[in-house]
């Protein structure tokens, strides 16, 4: 692993506490008593991402301690544990869409963008992540950008909840994070002289969905 990301698991923490704050007063914090909101495929849609994020920490530090034959196991178990995570984003539209109140169309489909463009980034990054399984360098980079589909969600929901931010200006806040940690991203590859594409089409593909939210939301 290139010395530069050999620490690369440890922001993945803070990804996990954020997720935690996040969504704490609506999942976590009512453990073990949940509503009757919280249903089967809630608890497993939080089980597969959780523990998604969780080998996000974990797979960098088996390389760094030359544990390869444990990285390429838990890289094989991936193969069964993301389909799962995509039907259990499917599931959870499946349950808003069910749940919803509004009878517009327009309103639902609103409801679902994020969720919607959630998925696909996810599963773009990590289909991109497994066809460059020989290059590490690349590879790597796309696994990245798989955890950095989480923070939109996390991060909008903690302002908006806890701090009463307006969900447009929480938006535009977690849209700005994503893109400075991107573009930085970007800059210390190209100085460096590693590589930078993937990073730089992660964030042509996080424009492109971000600029559907700001759409969405300033209306």
């Amino acid at each position: 692993m290139e010395k530069a990301y050999r620490n690369i698991g440890y922001p993945f923490i803070l990804l996990l506490f954020l997720v935690i704050f996040g969504f704490f007063k609506t999942y976590f914090g009512l453990f073990p008593n949940f509503n009757e909101h919280t249903t089967a495929i809630v608890h497993f849609h939080v089980f597969v991402l959780v523990l998604w994020i969780i080998l996000l920490i974990i797979q960098p530090m088996l390389i760094r301690q030359k544990k390869y034959a444990a990285h390429r196991s838990i890289g094989r178990f991936t193969y069964i544990l993301v389909p799962f995570i995509i039907l259990s984003f499917i599931g959870m539209m499946h349950k808003q869409v069910s749940e919803s109140s509004s009878k517009n169309v327009l309103v639902i489909l609103d409801g679902l963008y994020l969720p919607l463009t959630d998925t696909l980034l996810f599963s773009t990054f990590y289909i991109l992540g497994i066809v460059n399984k020989h290059n590490t360098a690349v590879h790597m980079r796309y696994i990245v950008m798989t955890g950095l589909v989480f923070i939109d969600a996390s991060l909008i929901r903690s302002l908006a909840i806890w701090f009463h931010v307006d969900f447009f200006y929480a938006a535009l806040i977690s849209i700005s994070l994503v893109d400075l940690i991107l573009i930085t991203l970007i800059f210390f590859d190209k100085i460096n002289g590693r590589p930078y594409k993937p990073f730089l089409l992660s964030l042509i593909l996080f424009a492109m969905v971000q600029t559907g939210i700001v759409i969405l939301r300033h209306h």
